[in-house]
């Protein structure tokens, strides 16, 4: 009968076991094939755009809507949350629930400034980059009757004038820190006239308000026609502005380097969070993929084109932007913020 009993017991054990072995298999096995299993997006997709409309990143965000639409089979929605240099639209998608349903178009490094110098719910790593659309390095902008041609004509009358020269600049961002950093590490007394927006900082510089102004290359296109350029954060020629000599090649003259050569250069992304790809990775390589071959197609291409915003464009995925995005956000933290504070 003990032997009948332990042999009993022993069975029970062996059954128990299995079971929980099986629920955890399966628990295991749900988990990692939840992505391909839940067909999706099966719902609509909104895009949060962190700027106001009319801006070139609301103009992007439209211009590939239907096409993404096409690719993902549902539709796709633009959602203007200007303000805060970004922060408010960052709060908003991190507060909704992060399946992919939900995608933040937001300007890097200027959504780095909100955690240098903002309270915010986030960190710098907290977004990881979808597709990376546009690249627009900073540039020194004077009118075409302007003496000064170049960087270094603009740093010698600069110091031969003390307090005199002006510069204009979108607050808050690259622009702005471009100008601090070369006033500081050149020793340069001028005025440093801030700015709502780029497009105010233009109007400004055509009004004979400011000498000159730092702006993004692409997005000041539609000043090519009264501006010069006078240097470029950017070591390779630039499409818009393409007699801009880099900053750095001038400022070996006077034994100074800026950081990096793409110092401040703005770069428009499509973010989720890391939440989200480490959750549903599957769904984070679809997304991927649609802006991908959304990028192959011609008439998508063409109305880029059309809109003068081709030029700025990469039009790549994040993942090839990852270690680059690590290294701007340590600029704002190391370089940047301690010029703010």
């Amino acid at each position: 009968m003990k032997k009948y009993l332990t042999l009993l017991l022993a069975l029970v054990m062996i059954l128990s076991l299995s079971a929980c072995s099986e629920k955890d298999s399966t628990d295991e096995v749900s988990t990692q094939e939840v992505d391909a299993t839940d067909n999706f997006p099966n719902d609509n997709i909104t895009i949060i755009v962190a700027y106001s409309a009319g801006g070139s990143s609301d103009k992007l965000a439209r211009i590939v809507q239907p096409y993404l639409q096409d690719e993902l089979g549902v539709n796709v929605i633009v959602e203007n949350q200007g303000g805060a240099s970004g922060q408010i639209a960052t709060e908003a998608f991190l507060a909704k629930e992060q399946d992919g349903y939900n995608l933040l178009a937001v300007n890097v490094p200027g959504v780095y400034y909100t955690v240098a110098l903002q309270q915010t719910t986030y960190d710098y790593d907290t977004l990881v980059p979808v597709w990376v659309e546009s690249y627009d390095p900073i540039v020194m902008l004077a009118l075409n009757n302007s003496p000064y041609n170049t960087l270094a004509d603009f740093i010698d009358a600069a110091k031969a004038n003390p307090g005199k020269l002006s510069v204009g600049f979108a607050a808050g961002g690259g622009q702005q820190a471009t100008a601090m950093w070369l006033a500081n590490n050149l020793d340069l007394d001028i005025k440093q006239v801030s700015f709502d927006g780029g497009s105010d900082a233009s109007a400004a510089l055509l009004g004979g308000h400011v000498d000159v102004i730092f702006g993004d290359a692409a997005a000041r296109v539609d000043i090519v026609p009264e501006a010069k350029a006078l240097g470029i954060g950017s070591p390779v020629t630039n499409a818009v502005w393409p007699d801009a000599v880099s900053f750095n090649e001038q400022l070996k003259a006077y034994n100074v380097q800026m950081p990096t050569d793409e110092f401040q250069a703005r770069m428009g992304c499509y973010f989720v969070s890391k939440e989200f790809v480490e959750k549903y990775p599957e769904r984070y390589e679809k997304l991927i993929a649609a802006f991908e071959a959304v990028a192959q197609n011609d008439d998508y291409i063409q109305m880029l084109k059309d809109g003068n915003l081709y030029a700025s464009c990469v039009l790549e995925s994040g993942a090839k932007y990852s270690d680059k995005l690590v290294s701007m956000a340590d600029e704002v933290k190391n370089i940047i913020a301690p010029m703010f504070k």
